[in-house]
């Protein structure tokens, strides 16, 4: 990734594949043991490891080996493949960039020249696109062969034939440098792996009893030993001369690592001892629940809660009723001033207390799960969390927000049930049929 930074925004963002060059200079260490913390007897961090200490600290308490700090947030390493590996994401660009070169002349076979002022975009969808490529070379004449990509053994067939991957390397090296340069992409010959990336311990931290002791591993780390055996293997039986179908085999395992590792419904589903599937990174990042709609799209945010409408006539039209569960989870804000200290200290005092957490002003918060409640004394200026209660000014919106009448406030009314309460006077703006359907609804602080 490299970004153009203009003033104090953002310009752009330009994106490539991470190349062998690229992955080496951000590494710290090289990993190549499979083993992870007993070395010569002892319990600790085995060196050249995934449990490399160079990678990162483990925990907030350790101060990481390579930058000192006890706030890293970690450092990558690599792996050095013992032969080159295909990256599984990137199979259907590979076919077409072995299809826009002529094997025998080197001479690529656009139909048409790059025009620099063009689009980019307009390029990318010409290069995807056979009818747009020369079925034989106009150079030299020769008809184009046939390429595609093999789910069976994981491989490139040219003409329905494996295409050896260094075979494929040196095709991809044929690609005029001038072309790329116009398009502003980086070389397609990084698609094909020889050295892989080794993520920190903030991608899979391990689970840790007290503060040093690990009992178990994350996901993709138990992959990434895996794929440090498969890789040990290959190498060896290089050294030893086995027999080609061996040899075969055994890089064939490992393809099937790495592409597991990436995404598991592209390579083999390795399944623990209670029979769960071992995540990949795909699947962390894809779906409702991953790292971009589940994390970064803002999907679950705070206070606010999700069920069910139904019609209520015994309630108020500037009312809502909210189910005692909810209202029991959902918090709000009070800052504490001279006026309300006495009245708070007393609802902090009370032996049911509504009050869910209590910050003071240098921005400590005190869980009153754990925090003893009577040895603090709240005062001006600290802010407390209470409970939501009859009265109180919520957002009340349903899905999909098609105008302003979708998003309106109204006063809580807390009831038992697991659903929200609405008049059905209110429901026209909400485009809410409660008579027939129920829909889901999402009440929020104001």
């Amino acid at each position: 990734m490299d970004a153009t930074i203009n003033g104090n925004a953002f310009k752009s963002i330009h994106f490539d594949i991470w190349s062998a060059e690229d992955i080496l200079k951000e590494s710290v260490c090289e990993i190549n043991n499979p083993k992870r913390t007993v070395q010569d007897g002892t319990f600790r961090n085995v060196k050249h490891s995934v449990r490399d200490p160079r990678l990162g600290p483990l925990n907030r308490h350790t101060k990481c080996e390579t930058c000192g700090t006890k706030n890293c947030d970690g450092h990558f390493g690599h792996i050095v493949l013992s032969e080159p590996m295909y990256h599984p994401m990137f199979t259907s660009q590979l076919i077409r960039w072995l299809r826009c070169v002529c094997r025998n002349c080197t001479c690529m076979l656009f139909k048409s020249d790059i025009v620099p002022d063009a689009k980019r975009v307009q390029w990318m969808s010409i290069i995807s696109k056979g009818s747009n490529l020369h079925t034989k070379c106009p150079q030299c004449g020769i008809k184009s062969d046939k390429y595609s990509w093999c789910k069976q053994t994981l491989q490139v067939l040219r003409n329905g034939v494996t295409y050896h991957v260094d075979d494929v390397l040196d095709h991809l090296d044929m690609i005029d440098e001038a072309v790329l340069k116009r398009l502003g992409m980086s070389h397609p010959r990084n698609i094909v792996l020889t050295v892989f990336p080794v993520p920190p311990f903030s991608v899979r931290p391990p689970l840790l009893m007290g503060k040093d002791l690990i009992r178990g591993e994350d996901d993709l780390t138990y992959r990434l030993m895996q794929m440090l055996r498969m890789n040990e293997r290959v190498k060896t039986m290089r050294e030893e001369n086995r027999p080609p179908h061996v040899i075969k085999e055994a890089k064939y395992d490992l393809q099937v690592c790495l592409s597991s590792y990436i995404d598991h419904k592209k390579g083999m589903s390795s399944k623990t001892k209670d029979g769960k599937e071992y995540n990949s990174v795909a699947s962390r990042l894809r779906s409702k629940e991953g790292r971009v709609r589940g994390n970064l799209m803002g999907k679950r945010v705070d206070y606010t809660a999700r069920s069910v409408i139904t019609g209520d006539d015994a309630i108020s039209m500037e009312e809502v009723g909210v189910p005692r569960e909810i209202a029991e989870i959902l918090t709000v804000p009070v800052k504490v001033t001279d006026y309300n200290k006495k009245q708070l200290n007393q609802l902090l005092r009370d032996k049911h207390t509504m009050v869910k957490f209590v910050q003071n002003p240098k921005g400590h918060r005190f869980d009153l799960n754990f925090a003893n409640k009577d040895s603090i004394t709240l005062q001006a200026g600290w802010t407390i969390d209470r409970q939501l209660q009859d009265g109180d000014i919520v957002l009340f919106n349903r899905q999909p927000t098609l105008h302003k009448g979708s998003f309106m406030a109204h006063k809580v009314k807390i009831l038992e049930g697991r659903t929200f309460r609405l008049n059905l006077s209110c429901t026209p703006p909400y485009n809410a049929d409660v008579s027939t359907t129920r829909y889901p609804f999402i009440v929020k602080k104001n």
